[in-house]
């Protein structure tokens, strides 16, 4: 058989499937080459870069965050990071040496250590990060000492830390260990904080492992600081309003907190805000509250481990901001602007209560059972009357109530610069469909919708202010890392509420609630503060048949009426205390917190005649005078003396040159080294004020008191509360002893 010789045109055929073979595959090779040079390239340029360079993080200092007047509340202190080059370590014995020895000094896992003194290929292995500076020095006697010097370096780092603690503390918030904001301030401007981190690269060989130092293959890309923060808070202020309020907390039995909030009237800033049940800031993960530790330890397992995480987000909750609460009888103010400013109302007009209304088939009671007769609209704020404010609300309407509902600010969040202020949903309030008969009458005296206290104190603050709703904040500066201004924040003016003639007429009104009306708890002596109070039930929680609701006890107000400049709110949450209203409990508070505050903030008493009469002394000093001298000084002073002794000259006196006692307070002067004349101090608790003085009187001591207005300074319907010195113990005859008066009213 004899084989063909391929003909010409099978050639043909064979070099045109060779062509289109090589044209295919060349076509396919340029095709990936185009893949990777063009729509891959970034993706092989960090390939190649990962593979030719090590990268090193190097942490940015976090800003500071300052109060209004510059000290510190959150810095970052300097700790160092440990870096150890295991590819400069010697022989295995060295390594067995770093494994045992360094593992004990900086309290790391001995294995993992040797494991990474095994890494012969790297220069840079993180031992432990963020030590501080008694171990660093440790370390580093260590490392001379061993000989060790090429092998460890460290670098600076940062941790933040809280100079005071619990101060502040749901208002800081904090961070993790890796500096990033976590919550509060901290998270909310996580971005102005944070700075921008720096690195170190260092160039590695075909082999991967990275270059000698010597030759330099490394470059330091420097951080960037963050900027710091200065607040509108005041930590003078802020103590006052923590340590007022940890006391009320305690002594109510409040189970469900407390919080505070003291607002400059004017701007909106915040000068403080209190959660009581707070948390200690450079340990935040730790569980404060005795209750909440003992049910923990009960548990096991998964269950233990749920009931931390609540208890730590429960005791993180910024209450001010974040909590829900129906407002009772504070919220009266607000129902009387909007009748003032509509004109359905005057000072002078009268409201008849006989102690409840019917409203859509609900009996609406007054607190006062046989009601409260004929009384001014102005009457009706100070006596705090539901069946009053039920037909107030009623010439006010439904569209007229919900349109400064709206305008007051109560169905948005308030937009204050800060993390997890709650969301504020319709299902909150009622609109304007929805205030039927009996929620317009329940509305019209703050029952049946909700909250936040940062939203009821803005609202009092456009009350106070001439009208105008400011927007709250709490940063009022942003700093670079020299110092330089970076941001000033201005006061924000929302929108104007009422006028600023129902503003002062609303003023002078809530000031005479406070100096002789229903809130005189708050009465503070030359500042003719103004303000409401509010007891209001959890209308929506479940309880027995027999078992009463629990409530909220509330104060908001301002000072000074006339020219307001600061106001305050304070919440007492479900407190268990013999008498809950927010005239007994809360007004107190409010009233402590003004008394220091005002002064403190610079703003001047203006006392009238009858508060300048009634006005405390100080004791002037006598002693090494002659008796006759000492006792016509402390005449001078409009107190009386008793001498101790046949001497003529006073050696001793009680009270001490320069300590406040009540006018006409009696000085004792001993002339001799007598043995002192002692008395034993009265229980003043639940006396009046006439039964305090002659137990004052019969013991020897004098009595300063605190709490009541010059108007009601008789037995009115005060009666003795807390006490500077205990009762029982044994003082000197003259010694002063303070005595907290309370009206027990029982107005909501």
């Amino acid at each position: 058989m004899t084989t063909k010789a391929p003909t010409r045109q099978m050639w043909r055929r064979s070099v045109v499937v060779l062509v289109v073979l090589v044209g295919f595959c060349f076509s396919a090779i340029v095709g990936r080459l185009a893949v990777l040079q063009i729509v891959q390239t970034d993706e092989w340029q960090q390939r190649a870069v990962s593979q030719q360079l090590s990268d090193s993080i190097i942490s940015p200092k976090r800003g500071t965050i300052y109060d209004t007047n510059m000290n510190p509340l959150a810095q970052s202190a300097t700790v160092w990071t440990v870096i150890m080059s295991p590819k400069d370590i010697p022989d295995d014995e060295t390594r067995t040496k770093i494994a045992d020895e360094l593992s004990v000094l900086l309290d790391v896992d001995r294995d993992k250590l040797l494991e990474q003194t095994q890494k012969t290929n790297s220069q840079y292995e993180v031992v432990k990060a963020k030590i501080e500076l008694p171990l660093r020095d440790s370390l580093a006697q260590w490392v001379q000492d061993n000989e060790l010097t090429g092998v460890f370096r460290t670098i600076e780092d940062y941790k933040r830390y809280y100079p005071n603690n619990d101060m502040l503390s749901t208002v800081l918030g904090f961070t993790g260990t890796d500096n990033y904001g976590l919550y509060g301030l901290e998270a909310y401007y996580e971005e102005t904080l944070a700075g921008k981190a720096g690195r170190i690269v260092t160039a590695k060989n075909g082999w991967g492992d990275e270059m000698p130092n010597e030759l330099k293959y490394e470059k330091t890309v420097d951080a960037e600081d963050g900027n710091s923060l200065v607040l509108t808070i005041d930590s003078v202020i802020q103590r006052y309003a923590e340590k007022y309020l940890a006391n009320a907390v305690k002594e109510t039995g409040c189970t469900n907190r407390g919080a505070a909030i003291v607002m400059n009237v004017k701007t909106g800033a915040i000068l403080a805000m209190a959660t009581e049940g707070g948390f200690d800031l450079n340990n935040p993960m730790e569980i404060t509250d005795p209750d909440a530790q003992a049910l923990i330890a009960e548990l096991s397992g998964d269950e233990q481990s749920e009931a931390i995480i609540q208890a730590r987000q429960e005791q993180w909750v910024n209450k001010p901001i974040s909590d829900f609460y129906e407002p009772g009888s504070v919220f009266k103010v607000f129902t009387a602007s909007m009748a003032l400013e509509e004109g359905v109302v005057t000072e002078s007009s009268t409201f008849n209560c006989n102690g409840y209304l019917m409203r859509g088939g609900f009996r609406m009671n007054c607190h006062k059972r046989q009601g409260h007769g004929l009384q001014t609209f102005a009457e009706t704020i100070s006596n705090s009357c539901n069946p009053a404010f039920i037909q107030i609300g009623e010439l006010v309407g439904a569209e007229r109530f919900f349109k400064y509902f709206t305008g007051f600010g109560f169905t948005e969040k308030t937009g204050i610069d800060m993390l997890s202020e709650s969301k504020v949903t319709s299902e909150l309030y009622h609109d304007t469909s929805e205030l039927g008969e009996t929620q317009l009458a329940a509305s019209s005296f703050g029952q049946t919708f909700k909250v936040t206290p940062i939203q009821m104190i803005t609202a009092m603050c456009a009350v106070a202010n001439g009208g105008k709703l400011m927007q709250p904040y709490v940063v009022q500066q942003i700093l670079d890392s020299d110092g330089n201004v970076v941001k000033n924040v201005e006061p924000v003016v929302k929108r104007q509420v009422i006028s600023s003639d129902t503003s002062a007429q609303m003023c002078k009104i809530l000031a005479d609630a406070v100096n002789g009306g229903g809130s005189k708890n708050a009465y503070v002596a030359g500042y003719r503060m103004a303000g409401k109070t509010g007891t209001s039930d959890k209308t929506d929680q479940q309880v027995a048949e027999n078992e009463k609701k629990d409530v909220v006890a509330s104060f908001s107000g301002f000072a000074p009426a006339d020219d307001p400049e600061v106001a305050i709110l304070v919440l007492l949450d479900e407190p268990h205390a013999p008498i809950n209203f927010g005239g007994t409990i809360s007004a107190p508070v409010a009233q402590k917190i003004m008394a220091d505050t005002l002064p403190y903030l610079g703003i001047e008493p203006v006392y009238t005649e009858e508060e300048l009469a009634n006005m405390s002394r100080t004791t002037p000093d006598v002693t090494d005078k002659e008796v006759s001298v000492a006792e016509n000084t402390i005449a001078n002073s409009s107190l009386q003396s008793k001498v101790v002794g046949s001497g003529s000259t006073v050696i001793r006196q009680v009270p001490e040159a320069g300590t406040t006692i009540p006018k006409n307070g009696t000085v004792v002067l001993y002339t001799e080294d007598s043995t002192p004349q002692k008395a034993v101090v009265p229980d003043f608790k639940d006396k009046t004020l006439s039964q305090a003085n002659q137990a004052a009187v019969n013991a020897g001591i004098n009595l300063q008191i605190s709490g009541l207005t010059v108007n009601d300074g008789s037995d009115g319907e005060a009666k003795g509360g807390s006490q500077s010195i205990p009762a029982g113990t044994e003082v000197e005859h003259g010694t002063v002893v303070e005595v907290e008066f309370l009206y027990e009213d029982n107005i909501e």
